[in-house]
C-alpha cells in the first residue's frame, strides 16, 4: 500500500478557502437570508475537501470548519469540530469507494451533511429548549436545498485547488 503525501500549500489554500466562505457566510449571507432561509455553505467546504482529495484533507478542512462554527455560533460547543472532522474522513472515505468527484456528488454528500447536521442540533440542543420538530425540519429542508443551490461557490475554487495540485509534483 502506498502513503499519500499531504500537500501543506494546497492545505493553506483550503483553509483560506473555508475562511473565505466564512466571511461571506456571515457577513453576506447572515445579513440577508435568501427565500427566508440562513445560507450555510461551510458544510460544502468539509463535503468539496473530502470528496476531492479525500479523508485527511476533508478532516482537516473539517475542524477548521467546525472551529469557525464554535467561534460564530451559540449553542453545542465543542461538537461542531468533533462532527465536521469525522464527517470529513468518513465522507472522504466513502468518496474514495463509491462516489465520483462530481459536482452532483457534492450536492448530495452536501444536503446528506446538512440534513445530518439539522437533526444532530434538534436532539441535541432545540429539543430540550421546546422547538417544534417540523418547524426545525422544515427550516433544515429548506436551507438545505438553498445551501445545494449555491453549493458551486465553494466547490468550483477547491476544484481548481485540488487539480492544480494533483497535476503539479512539484508542490507535494
Amino acid at each position: 500500500m502506498q502513503r499519500e503525501l499531504i500537500s501543506i500549500p494546497k492545505m493553506l489554500l483550503y483553509a483560506l478557502v473555508t475562511i473565505l466562505v466564512y466571511v461571506i457566510q456571515t457577513t453576506v449571507f447572515g445579513a440577508h437570508p435568501l427565500f427566508g432561509y440562513h445560507v450555510d455553505l461551510l458544510p460544502a467546504a468539509v463535503t468539496a475537501a473530502a470528496l476531492l482529495d479525500g479523508p485527511v484533507e476533508g478532516a482537516v478542512v473539517g475542524l477548521l470548519a467546525g472551529v469557525l462554527y464554535d467561534v460564530g455560533l451559540v449553542g453545542m460547543d465543542g461538537i461542531y469540530p468533533i462532527w465536521f472532522m469525522l464527517y470529513g474522513l468518513l465522507g472522504g472515505l466513502i468518496s474514495r469507494t463509491a462516489l465520483a468527484g462530481g459536482f452532483l456528488s457534492m450536492v448530495l454528500m452536501n444536503a446528506f451533511e446538512m440534513l445530518l447536521l439539522g437533526m444532530l442540533r434538534y436532539f441535541v440542543q432545540l429539543m430540550r429548549e421546546g422547538a417544534s420538530f417540523l418547524l426545525v425540519l422544515h427550516q433544515t429542508v429548506g436551507g438545505t436545498l438553498v445551501a445545494c443551490m449555491l453549493c458551486f461557490i465553494v466547490y468550483l475554487p477547491m476544484r481548481r485547488i485540488s487539480r492544480a495540485f494533483s497535476r503539479d509534483d512539484r508542490w507535494i
